[in-house]
């Protein structure tokens, strides 16, 4: 009854004038958001007591909100942009300083091949599974729910969305395990999370380039165009990732002479963060277009070669940039949760549920499977790296731009494009629900009642 009354006084201020004084945004976003972000900090604080991922409750708090009283803020895709590219910036220059190479001696090449060639096997597999379920149906459900036919490189698009994980999300994770987990999981998974989130947003350009609408020619045309595209694609692929990898290296080795020089004092690493993240993303888009990948990169070039240590090092760094990461990660859930479309969620969620178990209990084990998988004899290792990370705001933040993507795809009607993009932004939605009640609800309890050592009877 309160929450309500909440909502209505919300949009009775918003009612008062169609803009707040002096800003160009609607007069109750500020309000609305300030009291989101409260709640969101309560039900962190809930989620770490019930043991339980921090994304599930705050997906829950703005879903019900938004089925309360859809278009509360009114917020769109297109001016989510820009927050949506500076959140991602920040978490994987957060992960790059998270990830320390020392922790996965002996597993290196595992991490390594899960996050490029498992990336890809995984994206291939889940949107092809995707593209078979949208033509089957499911039962009583024709076409899965599905207003119109899945196209194929939409189908992958939004396979391609659901591929990484993140990093915070697999600390919080390994918090629940406890000592029942072996010691060298998680590194391997924080790898895995940090350049397979790095790997799934190339894929993403990538699968665009290639399922680009021709202007010109029938189904056919298009199937050898697309056949021709891929070697080009391909090349500017490696190219976006050499141009990343080098403007990240660059600028992570100045910034490393740059620390003991301009800091002084705690209060200038932030300055000095936030500078070395938004330098090091212009500086990938300006040599070749991979700004992302190069701002990862010089957080794992600040994290492993660290010109300053203590708390002027690259732990003093992590530090600070500590409360922007969780800022962005409750960004981008509780972006997604306004923007999806309740009743669309609705409809898409028998489709969301098996698409998220299928990757979770059938695409993820194969891959795993087919790069070998932990040691023999680690039976347990391999079953939580067999099981894999948790998803959160990675993925949504992906899912963000399938509304300004699917549209340029071929196959795709003009008529049906929004519908179908609102579609798989509510799909990835579900899937990431799926995954975080399977692996981050069930699984640690699971793994707390069977994996705990048994005490002998006095």
């Amino acid at each position: 009854m309160g929450f309500t009354w909440l909502l209505s006084v919300a949009e009775q201020t918003g009612n008062l004038a169609s803009t707040a004084s002096g800003t160009i945004l609607p007069r109750g976003f500020f309000l609305v958001t300030g009291l989101l972000y409260m709640l969101a900090l309560g039900l962190h604080r809930l989620a770490s007591r019930l043991a339980i991922p921090t994304a599930l409750p705050i997906l829950g708090l703005v879903l019900i909100v938004n089925w309360l009283h859809h278009g509360l803020l009114a917020v769109t895709h297109g001016q989510v942009e820009t927050l949506h590219t500076t959140s991602l910036a920040l978490l994987l220059f957060y992960a790059g300083l998270n990830t320390d190479l020392n922790r996965i001696r002996g597993r290196f090449s595992l991490a390594l091949a899960l996050a490029t060639i498992g990336i890809v096997i995984s994206g291939l597999l889940l949107g092809l599974l995707l593209w078979a379920l949208a033509h089957v149906g499911l039962p009583s459900l024709p076409r899965a729910g599905l207003a119109a036919p899945l196209p194929v490189g939409v189908a992958m698009l939004t396979a391609t969305c659901l591929l990484p994980t993140d990093v915070s999300a697999n600390e919080e994770l390994a918090h629940q395990w406890g000592h029942h987990a072996p010691k060298n999981v998680l590194p391997v998974l924080d790898f895995e999370s940090a350049l397979g989130s790095a790997t799934a947003i190339l894929g993403f350009g990538l699968v665009v380039r290639i399922f680009l609408a021709f202007q010109h020619g029938g189904h056919g045309d298009f199937h050898l165009g697309a056949l021709q595209e891929v070697p080009e694609s391909l090349l500017l692929l490696i190219a976006r990732l050499l141009a990343g990898l080098g403007g990240g290296l660059l600028v992570g080795l100045i910034a490393n002479r740059l620390i003991p020089l301009l800091v002084s004092r705690a209060e200038h690493l932030l300055i000095l963060a936030i500078s070395v993240a938004f330098v090091a993303y212009a500086m990938g888009n300006i040599i070749g277009g991979g700004g992302l990948i190069s701002v990862y990169t010089a957080g794992l070039v600040l994290a492993n070669r660290p010109q300053a240590r203590g708390p002027f090092g690259h732990a003093g760094l992590r530090q600070v940039l500590l409360p922007f990461n969780t800022t962005a990660e409750f960004t981008m859930l509780l972006l997604l949760g306004l923007l999806v479309h309740p009743e669309v969620m609705v409809r898409m969620l028998p489709l969301g549920v098996v698409l998220g178990l299928l990757l979770d209990l059938v695409v993820r084990p194969l891959v795993v499977l087919l790069l070998g998988g932990a040691p023999r004899g680690q039976r347990l290792e391999r079953l939580l790296v067999a099981t894999g990370g948790l998803r959160g705001a990675v993925p949504l933040a992906l899912a963000l731009a399938l509304l300004e993507q699917v549209p340029r795809l071929r196959d795709v009607h003009p008529l049906e494009a929004t519908d179908l993009a609102l579609e798989m932004e509510a799909l990835v939605a579900v899937a990431v629900i799926t995954s975080l009640v399977l692996k981050g609800v069930v699984l640690p309890r699971l793994l707390q009642r069977y994996a705990s050592p048994r005490t002998t009877p006095a």
